[in-house]
């Protein structure tokens, strides 16, 4: 049988400017991250947004993006991303700034049976 996706979005308000959580794949789940947006709710400054993913099982962290400006009241549209997680595995976002970014990641998610 096809394996059939779960649309799922989910989004941030960045209130500080901790590396945070943006999205983490279920388990018995594979997930695809097809879109991201970082939009910069500002109104006159500028923000760095960092977005980096974390490969539990290999217990490592990549960055997709480092601190990449984004101009006031701006965004950053990651399209076709096909970013691939598996169970565990975490996209993370930072913002140079507090309360200056939001970030929404629209993913598939394809259960993987157990056995």
């Amino acid at each position: 049988s096809i394996m059939e996706g779960r649309p799922k979005n989910t989004s941030v308000a960045l209130s500080s400017t901790d590396l945070t959580t943006v999205y983490t794949c279920p388990p018995n789940f594979t997930a695809i991250v097809r879109d991201i947006f970082l939009t910069n709710v500002d109104g006159s400054a500028a923000v760095d947004a960092t977005l980096k993913y974390t490969d539990t099982s290999a217990s490592a962290t990549f960055s997709l993006l480092s601190t990449k400006s984004i101009a006031a009241d701006d965004f950053l549209r990651i399209e076709d991303a096909y970013i691939v997680l598996e169970t565990g595995d975490i996209l993370k976002a930072q913002a140079g700034a507090a309360n200056d970014l939001e970030v929404s990641v629209f993913v598939e998610e394809f259960h993987r049976p157990q056995g």
